[in-house]
């Protein structure tokens, strides 16, 4: 099942690259997507997530800043409760060189995209505790410049602490990792929304579960159906059309299929198809409409002139 996803992923990339192509409103603007990930992550545990992340937002490039684990296998427990020490210090404001790190990471990403860009950076449980750190060593002409997507976070990341250009807090009713939230219980407690307007920072989802400790992954069911809308918004955003319509051939059957039934394969083969032909056909009314435009063809209406 890897290899035949991977193959529809190149696809969806090279038919991505179509629309540079093109001209005018075709050009969106210019963004880089990164990721830092929780505790307990070995550097092999970054692939497949980086993967699902890149096909749900459209087979785009995702960066990730690893977040090392003291982990030295799976079954590592004494590891994994060093991980937690650290992420309970992080909480109190510990800077480490993971927090180093991410912050080169960020300013790498922005020099990327230019000053016009947008860098979307997704954070998870650990990793929006550096994130939130990390905000704190930016200046806020960059901060202006990443928006901030984080889920199951040790911390959350608000614009009315940060001058990022949008903050989105996820978080599962059950998650066990709103115990270290003070700020996110008080919100879940008196339904307040955090930042300016309308917008709301962090939003409470229902268990798809029941089970706290699955609901904190962000692979697992309740995170992966936000992860999907955001995916969604993303393409409505800053991808062109084109980018768009091969986008979906993806992320709608993965949005309907997120535990990878067997008709996975099938469904993307069918909704790529559909995206080549809409795709091939906006190409040639481009080409007609330019080759028209080139040899001074274009329709013209003269005015009638009415005898009296």
């Amino acid at each position: 099942m890897g290899s035949i996803l991977r193959f529809y992923i190149l696809l969806a990339n090279t038919l991505w690259t179509a629309h540079h192509t093109c001209h005018g409103k075709l050009f969106p603007q210019r963004t880089k997507l990164t990721w830092v990930n929780g505790i307990a992550h070995l550097p092999e545990h970054m692939s497949d997530p980086t993967f699902v992340i890149s096909t749900i937002f459209g087979g785009v490039d995702v960066d990730y800043c690893h977040n090392p684990s003291s982990m030295t296998s799976e079954s590592d427990y004494l590891g994994f409760v060093k991980d937690g020490i650290q992420a309970s210090t992080h909480v109190m404001g510990r800077l480490t060189p993971e927090v180093d790190s991410l912050v080169e990471h960020l300013r790498d990403a922005l020099a990327q995209v230019g000053k016009n860009g947008r860098v979307i950076h997704i954070a998870h449980s650990q990793g929006s505790v550096i994130t939130w750190l990390a905000a704190q060593r930016l200046k806020p002409e960059e901060c202006k410049r990443i928006e901030i997507i984080s889920f199951g976070g040790a911390a959350t990341i608000c614009t009315s602490e940060f001058p990022f250009a949008r903050c989105i807090n996820y978080y599962a009713v059950n998650d066990p990792i709103l115990n270290v939230v003070p700020s996110a219980v008080r919100a879940l407690k008196s339904g307040f929304s955090f930042g300016d307007g309308m917008q709301q920072e962090i939003i409470f989802l229902a268990s798809r579960t029941g089970d706290p400790v699955t609901d904190h992954g962000l692979l697992n069911p309740t995170y992966l159906e936000a992860l999907v809308w955001e995916g969604q918004r993303y393409q409505s955003l800053f991808l062109s059309p084109l980018g768009q319509m091969a986008g979906a051939a993806f992320v709608g059957p993965l949005s309907s299929t997120v535990t990878w039934f067997p008709n996975f394969a099938y469904e993307i083969t069918r909704r790529a198809l559909i995206a080549i032909v809409h795709i091939f056909t906006l190409l040639w009314e481009l080409l007609q409409a330019t080759v028209t435009r080139l040899l001074g063809k274009e329709e013209r209406y003269d005015p009638i002139l009415l005898k009296t």
